[in-house]
């Protein structure tokens, strides 16, 4: 039987392999400072983040860390979105083949491209595309950023999480669609 301090450290100790390998990869990740203003329970906050640790953990696996720098994961109330690019569809299939099965894991969406497409003016302009949504989503009052979470692929926008109205979500959307360089919009974003 796990006591609540073992199970404390288990987290703290989850969620910091998550931080870490979110450093690493592209994309935003779960800031520890700011799980707490989230609109949805610490629980589910804690089971993503274990979703996230544990693909992860499969990524570095011998067997499949050729996909770790490929492949970023973002878990939200048990929806998980996988981004990035690779080369094969086997490789998209097998990278989608790591979540599944996990606990907590109710639905996956499998976006990670199949494409030759990359290099470093890609990565540069996906990293300028990110910093301007996050800019536009904390600027904009009628969007409540810290409840979403989004990657960007070869120009491509992937949004994930939950917005508070439908209007929420449109905006949400259209700011990510209005913002220079952005060739595509894919959103998962639930309404509550």
């Amino acid at each position: 039987m796990v006591d609540d301090r073992q199970k404390f450290w288990r987290v703290a100790l989850v969620a910091t392999m998550v931080m870490l390998s979110g450093a690493i990869t592209s994309g935003c990740a779960i800031d520890a400072a700011t799980t707490i203003a989230e609109d949805r329970p610490f629980n589910k906050v804690l089971t993503d983040t274990e979703t996230k640790a544990d693909i992860t953990k499969r990524l570095l696996s011998p067997e499949n860390n050729d996909l770790f720098f490929d492949v970023s994961t973002d878990s939200y109330e048990g929806r998980v979105m996988l981004t990035g690019s690779v080369k094969t569809a086997r490789d998209r299939e097998r990278a989608a083949a790591l979540a599944q099965g996990l606990h907590g894991v109710k639905i996956i969406y499998n976006e990670i491209q199949v494409t030759n497409k990359g290099g470093f003016q890609n990565t540069a302009n996906d990293a300028w595309i990110n910093a301007k949504i996050k800019s536009k989503y904390i600027a904009e009052k009628g969007v409540k950023s810290i409840n979403l979470r989004w990657r960007v692929v070869n120009g491509t926008v992937y949004l994930l999480g939950f917005a508070r109205s439908e209007k929420e979500r449109r905006i949400a959307i259209a700011l990510a669609k209005d913002t220079k360089f952005v060739t595509g919009v894919i959103d998962h974003i639930a309404v509550k």
